[in-house]
């Protein structure tokens, strides 16, 4: 067995400290946090644009650990993979029922994600029972503004494909090409679902 070095953990001090955050939220809820400077000379050096992000990355600490702790007061929890769960439910977005493709990665909107089907927040557990495949931008905008109809859910990803995040100027973008392909199919997609839709109907009444 190799010995350490008695001053090994004094060594690593310095490595930690320098990791340290600016920010950290003590408190609060969301729209309403309470923040903490820890480090008020790192914090002095910083633009206001930094402290921005360094707020936000506290932000999303303290949200990723109420969510870990939510997901363990939820109940037992299952080991899964998108893979899993893609294979599962056809390949098919959950929300607006387009197709989800594996080739695309976070943080591309269409890129493959798990989403809750009861809210975790709400209550739902980590479950193999309680999770389905959706697109990533899907499944963020139906935590945010409440899940939609499938061909409002599809508009809203061709949207995000064109002209990607809000922000100023946006909607002057000018989207390439490749975007612009994938959000006119999108949309083309949700037309032909439609379509299928009124004819079965038509179907089955005739």
């Amino acid at each position: 067995m190799t010995e350490e070095p008695a001053d090994a953990g004094h060594r690593d001090e310095p490595t930690r400290a320098g990791r340290r955050h600016v920010v950290e939220v003590s408190g609060g809820s969301p729209g309403r946090w309470e923040l903490e400077v820890l480090d008020e000379e790192r914090w002095g050096r910083l633009t206001e644009e930094e402290r921005r992000a360094e707020t936000s990355r506290a932000v999303r600490r303290r949200q990723g650990r109420r969510r870990t702790r939510r997901l363990r007061e939820n109940g037992p929890r299952d080991r899964y993979t998108v893979e899993q769960v893609g294979e599962r439910d056809g390949w098919e977005c959950a929300i607006c029922r387009y197709e989800v493709r594996r080739g695309f990665r976070a943080p591309h909107p269409c890129a493959p994600s798990v989403h809750h089907v009861v809210e975790v927040s709400a209550g739902g557990a980590d479950s193999w029972g309680n999770v389905a495949l959706t697109h990533l931008f899907c499944n963020s905008d139906a935590h945010t503004w409440g899940q939609k109809a499938p061909a409002v859910a599809r508009r809203r990803l061709a949207d995000r494909v064109l002209y990607g995040k809000h922000g100023p100027g946006r909607r002057e973008r000018v989207p390439d090409a490749e975007a612009a392909a994938l959000a006119e199919e999108i949309l083309i997609a949700g037309t032909s679902a439609s379509v299928a839709g009124q004819e079965a109907a038509s179907g089955s009444t005739a």
